[in-house]
C-alpha cells in the first residue's frame, strides 16, 4: 500500500511540474507571441542598427543545445562505447524537446504566423521565388531534416528492443547506418546556422562556422551532464562526459584565442566572463577528483550553459554593436521570451520522459549475427534519389528565378549547392533506411 501511495505522490509532482512548466512557457511565449502580432516587432529591443536580439540568440541556443543529445548517442554508437545506453535515449530526447522550443522563435517572430504559407518554396503570382543562394533559404531545412532523423533513429532505436530476436540484426545494422548519417548531418546543420550570420551581418570570417558548432556541442554536453546527474547514472559515465566536455573547452579556447588575436578590441568585462563560464569552470575536469564529484559537475554544468547563452549573445548582438556603435537593450518581451522557452522545454521533457525507457539492449550486440537483408543498399538507393529530386527541383527554380527582377543579383555556382545537396542526400538515406526497417518490423 505504501509502494502505491509513493508512485502516486510521485506521478501528483510530476504532472505539477509540467503543469507549472506549460504555465510559464504559455506565459513568456504566448503573451510574447500576442505582443508582436498585435504590435510589431518593435516591442522587441532591435532597432535599425541591431537588426537580430534576444529572440534569435535564444532561437540559436536552443538549435545548439539539441545538437550533442543525437550526436553523443550516434558517435559513441559508431566507437562502440557500451556505457552509452544508460543516457543514450534521454540525450535523444533532450535533442527533440530543445529542437520543438527552438522552432517556436521563428513563429514567433514573424508575427503573423497564419501568413506563414507565404514562406514555402513554391512560385506565386507576386513572383516571390526561393533565394537557393540564400543560407537563410536553408536553414530551416538542414533543421527540419535533422529533426526528422533524430525522431526516427530515437523510434528505431525504441521499436528494435522489443522485436524478435531474428529482426535483431538488421535493428543493429539500421541503427550504425542511421547514425553515421547523423553525424555529419549535425556538423552540417549549425554550420549552415554559422553562415547565416557570417552572411546577413558582414562577417565573412571563415570561423564562425567552427565557432558556432564547437559551441553546440559544449553547451549540448553540459545539458547532457546534468541529465545523467538527475537520473543517477554510474560514475563512470559522468567521468566520461567531463572528460569530453573538456575537450570541446579546449577547442573554444582555441577558438576565442583566434579572435582575440585579428581583434584584441571585442576584449572587455563581457568576454572575460566568457573565458571564465567556457573554458576556466571546464577546466577543473583536468583533475580527476572533481570529474567524479557530481555536485561540483553539475555547478560547472550550469555555468557552461549560462556561458555559451552569453556567448551566443556576444556572437548575434555583440558583433552588430561592435560593428555600428549603436546600443541595445532588452525588453520585457525578450525577458518573457526567454523564460518561455525554457519553461517549454522542461514541460515537453518531463512529459515525455516517463514513456522513453532506458536502452536495455545494445545494438552492438546483434551486428556479428547475420543480416538477411542489406539495409545499406537501400540507404544508398534513397540518398541518390533525393539527391536527384534536388538536382531536378534546383534546376527548375533556377530557370524561374531568370524572370525574377527581385533575385537578379544573387550569387550563381554550383558551389552554394553543396551543403543543401548533401542535407537532402542524408534524409534520403535516413527516410530509406527507417521505412525499410518499419516494413520489416510490421512484417514480424
Amino acid at each position: 500500500m505504501s509502494n502505491s501511495a509513493g508512485k502516486q505522490n510521485k506521478l501528483n509532482r510530476r504532472i505539477a511540474s509540467v503543469l507549472l512548466c506549460a504555465g510559464v512557457a504559455l506565459w513568456g511565449l504566448g503573451w510574447s507571441a500576442w505582443k508582436i502580432a498585435t504590435e510589431g516587432v518593435g516591442v522587441l529591443g532591435v532597432n535599425n542598427a541591431i537588426p537580430w536580439g534576444w529572440d534569435i540568440v535564444n532561437f540559436v541556443y536552443w538549435i545548439g543545445l539539441g545538437h550533442a543529445g543525437t550526436l553523443i548517442s550516434a558517435v559513441l554508437l559508431l566507437t562502440r562505447k557500451s556505457w552509452r545506453s544508460e543516457i543514450s535515449r534521454h540525450a535523444e530526447l533532450m535533442t527533440l524537446c530543445a529542437v520543438c522550443t527552438a522552432a517556436v522563435y521563428p513563429l514567433i517572430h514573424v508575427g503573423r504566423a497564419w501568413m506563414l504559407w507565404q514562406m514555402a518554396p513554391l512560385p506565386m503570382a507576386s513572383e516571390v521565388w526561393p533565394n537557393t543562394g540564400s543560407a537563410l533559404a536553408w536553414d530551416a531545412a538542414a533543421i527540419s531534416s535533422y529533426l526528422l532523423l533524430s525522431i526516427m533513429f530515437l523510434f528505431t532505436g525504441m521499436w528494435g528492443e522489443h522485436g524478435p530476436e531474428t529482426l535483431r540484426p538488421l535493428w543493429a545494422r539500421c541503427c550504425m547506418l542511421m547514425a553515421a548519417l547523423l553525424t555529419p548531418m549535425v556538423i552540417t546543420v549549425h554550420s549552415v546556422v554559422g553562415c547565416d550570420f557570417a552572411l546577413t551581418l558582414r562577417w565573412y570570417e571563415p570561423i564562425t562556422p567552427a565557432y558556432f558548432v564547437c559551441g553546440a556541442l559544449l553547451s549540448g554536453l553540459a545539458a547532457v551532464q546534468l541529465i545523467a546527474l538527475c537520473r543517477h547514472t554510474s560514475t563512470l559515465l559522468i567521468d566520461k562526459l567531463s572528460q569530453l566536455t573538456l575537450g570541446l573547452s579546449c577547442a573554444m579556447a582555441l577558438l576565442y584565442g583566434l579572435e582575440l588575436l585579428r581583434t584584441p578590441a571585442r576584449w572587455d568585462c563581457s568576454y572575460a566572463l566568457l573565458l571564465l563560464l567556457n573554458i576556466g569552470l571546464p577546466a577543473l575536469y583536468w583533475y580527476a577528483p572533481i570529474r567524479q564529484h557530481r555536485p561540483l559537475v553539475a555547478i560547472i554544468s550550469c555555468g557552461v550553459l549560462i556561458g555559451m547563452w552569453l556567448e551566443r549573445l556576444h556572437l548575434i548582438v555583440g558583433h552588430s554593436v561592435l560593428q555600428t556603435a549603436a546600443n541595445y537593450s532588452p525588453t520585457g518581451v525578450d525577458i518573457a521570451m526567454l523564460i518561455g522557452g525554457f519553461g517549454l522545454f522542461f514541460a515537453l521533457y518531463l512529459g515525455a520522459t516517463p514513456h522513453i525507457p532506458t536502452e536495455q539492449l545494445d545494438p552492438l550486440h546483434s551486428l556479428s549475427a547475420p543480416c538477411p537483408t542489406r539495409p545499406g543498399r537501400w540507404a544508398a538507393i534513397g540518398s541518390t534519389t533525393f539527391a536527384l529530386l534536388f538536382v531536378l527541383w534546383l534546376s527548375l527554380t533556377q530557370w524561374a528565378d531568370t524572370t525574377a527582377s527581385s533575385l537578379g543579383s544573387r550569387p550563381h555556382g554550383w558551389w552554394i549547392w553543396w551543403p543543401p545537396l548533401l542535407v537532402c542526400t542524408l534524409l534520403g538515406g535516413g527516410i530509406a533506411l527507417f521505412a525499410h526497417f518499419l516494413y520489416h518490423y510490421k512484417r514480424s
